[in-house]
């Protein structure tokens, strides 16, 4: 009797990776694990002997929104993918969508300036549908919005909860960071008329851990030199146009977050691991692998760019508290110092060190709860820890960390309107206090590439890094 041929099973890299772990938490045999799953023994021994490159894999693409992945065949012009990848990330951080044709145009640009360089010689490339479909695919990258902002957050927050468990992390070490405009001396009279105007423009860089147990010094960057001043409280960066550079995130990551990471552990008898949550924009990433540190236990996790808005814990909430609380001080110097000088005047006066002494004071006062809640719309449950989406202890719900404070500062611009002789406007207010103003580059915070800029950074990234300015 002839033997009956097992029907052909192709399985997702999630499945093979259970394969592995059935494996080796339960101790089930290579043939038993092969009936169950309907492949051959020796494919599960295959599966079994590559299991740290399928888990690497694994973690990538689901990082990426891919959920379905099945093998790990490398594509064949990776270079010309990545930079292709880092040209998108750079589109969509100006809110450009990018059709399927100027995809392919851009994609013949890359790749005959990657030959005119040297890389892939003559070969030729055929940029046809079937293999944009497959870069799309591969870099987790829709070709369009068809499902709702909802669905795609549910789809992040199931991975994100599922690294997490793999991890075995703890709340204190999971943490994330986001970089913000801040406009030191603006007023609530001129928060519509800052395109016109030439005005002092910075970035910071907020980075916490979940349950507020960890602020990390604040990393500020300006477009002149670090001030003449000792003992700053922030970790002070120039850079061109105040702009957070790939170069400037490498060398924070590795010369401040690590080792920050590594004294809070010790401090806290935990072991030194952590995973840090970003946007995926041109200055976080830094190619397939990633930032990760030289032990391998501190690394990166980026939000699909079609959720960050939604998902982006630091970005709000937290941000809106410490400008705030900024705002509330810089208002209280105009209003109570100098009173003899007129409101231009008084605005001469204060210095770069004064701002940058109340931005990091202001992001002092964020109270641990603040932090915490600003994780709710991605995580409403942490069972290790017991953390849940309402924290009835401290009865503070989103937002509230600025309850009264909002009305304060209201009434200081009012005060400094009187002095300067000036009529704000409701909704120049509003703008103002919700920090909707732009300059003339849309508050851009990360660098913006020449399409040459981009092959430099993906070739070339480990070039020389600026260095931070830390008086720490």
């Amino acid at each position: 009797m002839e033997k009956q041929k097992r029907k052909q099973t192709t399985l997702t890299l999630a499945e093979k990776v259970r394969i592995v772990e059935d494996f080796e938490s339960n101790g089930v045999s290579h043939a038993a694990l092969g009936r169950k799953y309907g492949v051959g023994t020796s494919t599960v021994t295959h599966f079994i002997q590559q299991k740290d490159e399928l888990r690497q894999k694994l973690a990538l693409y689901l990082e990426r929104g891919v959920t379905n992945r099945k093998t790990m065949k490398a594509q064949s012009f990776p270079l010309l993918e990545e930079v292709l990848f880092v040209w998108i990330l750079q589109k969509r951080a100006a809110n450009m969508i990018v059709p399927p044709d100027v995809l392919r145009s851009k994609a013949e640009l890359f790749f005959g300036q990657l030959q005119r360089r040297g890389i892939y010689g003559d070969q030729g490339f055929a940029f046809s549908n079937g293999w944009i479909s497959r870069f799309r695919s591969r870099f987790g990258l829709p070709a369009s919005r068809v499902e709702s902002a909802d669905v795609e957050v549910a789809k992040f927050r199931k991975v994100f909860h599922e690294k997490l468990a793999a991890l075995k992390l703890k709340m204190c070490q999971v943490y994330g960071a986001v970089e913000s405009a801040l406009f030191v001396k603006t007023l609530a009279s001129r928060s519509d008329k800052l395109s016109d105007q030439k005005t002092a423009r910075y970035t910071l860089v907020p980075c916490a851990n979940m349950d507020g147990s960890h602020k990390l010094k604040l990393a500020f960057i300006g477009a002149e030199d670090k001030p003449e001043c000792s003992n700053l409280p922030v970790s002070y960066c120039r850079s061109k146009q105040a702009w957070l550079t790939r170069q400037l995130f490498k060398r924070w990551f590795y010369e401040e977050f690590v080792p920050a990471v590594r004294k809070f552990s010790a401090m806290n008898s935990l072991e030194p691991r952590a995973l840090l949550l970003l946007d995926n924009c041109t200055a976080h990433y830094d190619g397939v692998d990633g930032l990760i540190s030289d032990d391998g236990l501190i690394g990166v996790m980026f939000l699909p760019p079609n959720v960050t808005s939604e998902c982006q814990p630091m970005d709000r909430v937290v941000i809106d508290a410490v400008k705030t609380r900024y705002k509330r001080k810089l208002m209280l110097k105009l209003v109570w110092e100098n009173v003899h000088l007129e409101i231009e005047e008084r605005l001469k006066k204060i210095t770069l060190p004064e701002c940058i002494g109340w931005i990091a004071e202001a992001w002092a006062e964020i109270a641990p709860k603040t932090i915490r809640n600003s994780w709710n719309k991605l995580v409403d449950h942490y069972p290790e820890d017991g953390f849940c989406q309402t924290d009835e202890a401290d009865g503070v719900e989103n937002g509230s960390d600025t309850d009264g404070l909002e009305d304060e500062v209201r009434q200081l611009a009012a005060a400094v309107d009187i002095l300067a002789g000036t009529c704000t406007t409701e909704r120049e207010l509003e703008l103002w206090l919700q920090d909707r103003v732009y300059d003339a580059h849309s508050n851009l915070t990360s660098e913006i590439l020449s399409d040459e800029e981009i092959l430099d950074s993906v070739l070339h990234r480990d070039a020389d890094l600026i260095p931070i300015v830390n008086d720490s």
